[in-house]
């Protein structure tokens, strides 16, 4: 599927702006090109919504006030 260019950083650049595009509007083919030559996870607004943060340097500075 992913075929290996000899390309310049730009465009390598313009080719995965154009993947997250068509993965944005749900190309399957897009999606799996992005996930297995970049690594890149794609994630719904339903998925992202369910998402939890921890920052580990709030959680610090928190933790320091009480002292």
């Amino acid at each position: 599927m992913a075929q290996r260019w000899s390309l310049s950083q730009e465009e390598e650049d313009l080719h995965r702006q154009g993947l997250f595009r068509k993965a944005r509007k749900g190309d399957e083919k897009a999606k799996l090109e992005l996930q297995e030559v970049y690594g890149v996870r794609l994630w719904s607004e339903h998925e992202r919504a369910k998402l939890v943060y921890e920052n580990p340097r709030h959680a610090a500075k928190r933790g320091n006030r009480r002292s």
